[in-house]
């Protein structure tokens, strides 16, 4: 698997960055859909591309860690049997947002085996044990000077630990899509909460997914993320009731509204078979 390049010349569309160890040793409930989604990648030949380039995720720092949560959370996470897979996890985030920050890519999609939005300064739940995107915003502040990040969170559970962590801070924005399950209290002056119904279809989900696009170009980030839960699907354990052809539909709007600048955070999903889609769907779009 390929290294972060110092010298290209050219960025490339899509950074993959992606582990074995997401498969092998990630929490129970998300595992079993990451090596699938990954090999559906491979059987489209988008790997192939030259317009595509994959990555090996490295172990976030834990001084990294240190910064965003306190030491009793980082013990509990210990404790767990997941620290090391968390690490990877939002190491794997913190490359792809490097590569999109430092101008090699126009975007990447970071694979996980473990989630991050439910982990909050001192708590995690709902298979989140380490704040991925909260780490690599810490890392991208120091490194590269970047200080505007917007955030679009689709996973229908509520992203309590990130609003947590960075609702308060002036230069996030924070767009949550939620079902109401785990919702906190909203807080800080760039977080908006869009609430749809439990059988929201793909109707109801890209009316909110335009709402959430003009409000991150009204904020001129420095940088996008896009917390990519696939639970939503009908055919998966969220919320909503969303169908095969919608994620593509989505990552094609926010390529239209942000041709590069964007950095996809896998987070909630089970099925294997949505997984093989959505992901797939995504990184084409993402590719041509």
């Amino acid at each position: 698997m390929a290294e972060a390049a110092e010298d290209l010349t050219y960025p490339c569309k899509v950074a993959v960055v992606y582990h074995p160890a997401f498969s092998d040793k990630g929490y129970p409930a998300l595992k079993g859909r990451v090596a699938p989604a990954f090999q559906e990648l491979e059987s489209r030949g988008l790997l192939e591309l030259e317009s595509v380039r994959l990555l090996e995720a490295k172990p976030a720092d834990e001084d990294l860690a240190a910064e965003v949560h306190s030491e009793s959370h980082l013990q509990g996470v210990r404790a767990s049997g997941y620290y090391e897979i968390a690490l990877l996890s939002a190491g794997s985030v913190v490359v792809g947002a490097t590569e999109v920050a430092a101008g090699r890519a126009l975007a990447s999609f970071c694979f996980v085996g473990a989630a991050g939005h439910h982990a909050s300064h001192d708590g995690f739940w709902g298979f989140c044990f380490l704040n991925d995107v909260a780490m690599a915003i810490t890392r991208l502040r120091g490194s590269a000077g970047l200080r505007r990040f917007a955030i679009i969170d689709i996973d229908p559970h509520f992203g309590d630990g990130t609003r947590d962590i960075l609702g308060p801070d002036p230069g996030v924005l924070h767009v949550n899509f939620h079902s109401g399950y785990g919702m906190a209290k909203s807080g800080g002056p760039k977080n908006i909460d869009i609430a749809l119904p439990h059988n929201a279809d793909d109707r109801h989900f890209l009316a909110g997914v335009d709402e959430a696009l003009a409000a991150a170009r009204d904020f001129e980030h420095d940088l996008l993320f896009i917390v990519f839960g696939h639970d939503g699907h009908r055919d998966d354990y969220g919320a909503f009731e969303l169908g095969d052809g919608v994620y593509a539909s989505f990552a094609r709007k926010v390529k239209e509204s942000f041709p590069e600048g964007v950095c996809y955070v896998l987070s909630g999903g089970a099925d294997e078979r949505v997984a093989r889609r959505a992901v797939g769907d995504v990184v084409e779009v993402l590719a041509r």
